[in-house]
């Protein structure tokens, strides 16, 4: 059950990440007007949704194993991809994104996805089902950082190493950002919950001692309820 406890918020984190570059890569599909660029965007989308299915099929098979309390924090809903930060809520970044910074950022980050994946893999096993699944996983990422690289180099020749380098510091401060930022939401999620619930216990308290027997209203000339009541 320790090491169920330990997949569920890798296998959670990972299958937003994915989910959210199928978002990302089907809106710069739409975005495109070369045709040759549509399609490969369309398949690089079609692949991440691949992908963030059968992660949330492997999130699914150990929430099950969980008690009801733990596998309800990881049960997904549309919105976390936003709160999580893995979709920004100004827009998809085709439209925020200069194309060439666009294409970076696939470039950096289907290596680190991949760097991730191989911890994944250790985590699981390499023999498993499961361990398979994600190899070719790590595949796909692969042909996804060369598809990057070889549009990058032909429409972008003058661009440095150095600055590839910069690309990708910055993704990793991004990608840690995001962990740090939930795991403050869940800190703040454990310190105000029992507040709330304080809160709510003394309101609930008052509102009992109320006399409400003023606003009973039944059988009363409303003409000589006095004007300071509420009717």
């Amino acid at each position: 059950m320790k090491k169920i406890h330990k997949e569920l918020p890798i296998l959670f984190e990972t299958a937003h990440a994915e989910l959210a570059s199928a978002l990302e890569m089907l809106a710069a599909c739409k975005e495109t007007d070369s045709p040759k660029q549509a399609f490969g965007y369309f398949m690089h989308a079609k692949d991440e949704y691949n992908h963030s299915s059968s992660f949330f099929k492997m999130l699914s098979k150990r929430g099950k194993k969980a008690s009801v309390r733990i596998a309800r924090d990881f049960r997904f809903t549309p919105p976390s991809l936003i709160r999580k930060g893995y979709i920004s809520n100004k827009g998809f970044l085709i439209d925020t994104m200069k194309l060439k910074d666009f294409i970076a950022f696939v470039y950096t980050n289907e290596l680190l996805a991949k760097s991730s994946f191989e911890n994944i893999l250790i985590l699981v096993g390499h023999d498993t089902k499961e361990g398979k699944i994600i190899s070719s996983i790590m595949v796909d990422e692969l042909r996804h950082h060369g598809m990057a690289k070889k549009f990058f180099l032909k429409h972008y020749p003058s661009l440095q190493p150095w600055q590839l380098m910069i690309y990708r510091a910055k993704e990793t401060i991004n990608n840690k950002g995001r962990k740090l930022y939930d795991a403050n939401l869940k800190l703040l999620d454990r310190l105000l919950t029992p507040l709330y619930v304080a809160l709510a216990y003394i309101v609930g308290t008052m509102a009992k001692k109320l006399n409400l027997n003023e606003f009973k209203r039944k059988g009363k000339n409303l003409m000589n309820v006095s004007s300071n009541s509420i009717l």
